[in-house]
Order: C-alpha cells, then structure tokens, then sequence
C-alpha cells in the first residue's frame, strides 16, 4: 500500500518543518547572541566606569605626590620655628638667647631667670619654660612681647604677673609719674621629642 501525500499536506509538512527548523535557529542561535551581545554592552558600560576611576585615581595620583612634598615642605619649614629637643642644656640655652635677643632691642634687663626642666606635652613635643622678672615701662613691655611673637623660634607666654613698682600718692612736683612696672613673665617653648635610634 502506498502512502501518498496530498499536494497541500506536502505544503503544510514542509512549513511545519521549516517553522521548526526556523524556531531552532532563533532559539539555538539568534537569540543566545542578541543576550550575549546585550550583556556585552552592559559590561562595556561597568568597563567604561571602571576605566575612568582609574584615570582619576592615576591623575590624582601624582596630585596626592605633589601634595605629601608640599606638607613635607611644610613640616619642614614649622620645624625650623621649634627650638631644637636634642639636649635641654641645648634648648635652654637657645630659649635664653630668644629671651635676650628680644630684651636687648629695648634695654631690658633681667633681675632674675630660672629654667624649669623640660615637660613631656604629648607623644611628639615637650615643653621647656623659663621664668624671668624685669622693670620696664608699658611701652617697653609691649616691644618686648611683639619681639618675641616676631622670634626667629616659636615661644609662647605661659604666664605673665604686672606690678607698678611705685603707687602714686600725690600729683608729682614736676613732670608726670614714673610709669614703670615690675613684671614677672613665664615663657614656653616647643621641642621635638628626639627620635629613638635602633
């Protein structure tokens, strides 16, 4: 018995063939691609952002140089305000010569100076102070303060007592008062912890 096949059935296996040959492709195929090549453009996008993190991270990179140099220049520079921390025979002397430099520019001179030994301030610094008492008018007093706010080295009033050396009990006979006051004034000064070797 022979099996024949209709003219329009013929037509209507063949498109049934084909349309599942065609959906194989498309679904094998076709699509597989068209969501790589989507996935594609999605990671492109997450490249692209990470690239240009990086371009800024290399751009910032040499700012952050130029940054660390200028604070070391900074650091630098500060340091050299300080008075050196090496030895207190040393720092003492050198917080002297401060005092005297800028005493000596409006003739004062010291009654008394004591040094009190070096304090320890924080993990970095200690303190070194030195205490002196002089007469002098308003006016010098006040030299001698911005003299040694402009010191070459970085010193600090801790303290300052004031005290007319004469209470005026009646108008003077001539001219005006003396107006000269007694002053006891305690100045401190920073040191750099010395560095441990070894």
């Amino acid at each position: 018995m022979k099996l024949q096949i209709r003219q329009r059935d013929r037509r209507a296996v063949l498109g049934l063939v084909g349309a599942a040959a065609l959906y194989l492709v498309f679904s094998e195929l076709v699509f597989p691609r068209f969501d790589r090549i989507k996935e594609a453009g999605a990671r492109a996008a997450e490249k692209e952002e990470q690239l240009m993190k990086y371009r800024q991270a290399l751009q910032r990179k040499g700012h952050y140089t130029e940054l660390l140099q200028q604070a070391r220049k900074n650091v630098a520079e500060a340091e050299s305000k300080l008075i050196r921390g090496d030895n207190a025979s040393v720092a003492s002397s050198e917080l002297q010569t401060v005092m005297e430099d800028a005493a000596k520019t409006v003739s004062i001179e010291f009654v008394q100076k004591s040094f009190l030994p070096a304090k320890k301030k924080d993990d970095y610094f200690n303190e070194i102070t030195m205490a002196v008492s002089f007469d002098a008018t308003p006016n010098q007093l006040t030299t001698f303060l911005a003299n040694l706010r402009n010191a070459p080295k970085f010193v600090t009033v801790r303290n300052m007592q004031l005290a007319p050396t004469e209470t005026p009990t009646a108008p003077p006979k001539k001219g005006e008062f003396k107006k000269i006051v007694h002053v006891n004034l305690t100045v401190g000064a920073i040191l750099p912890i010395p560095e441990k070797k070894g």
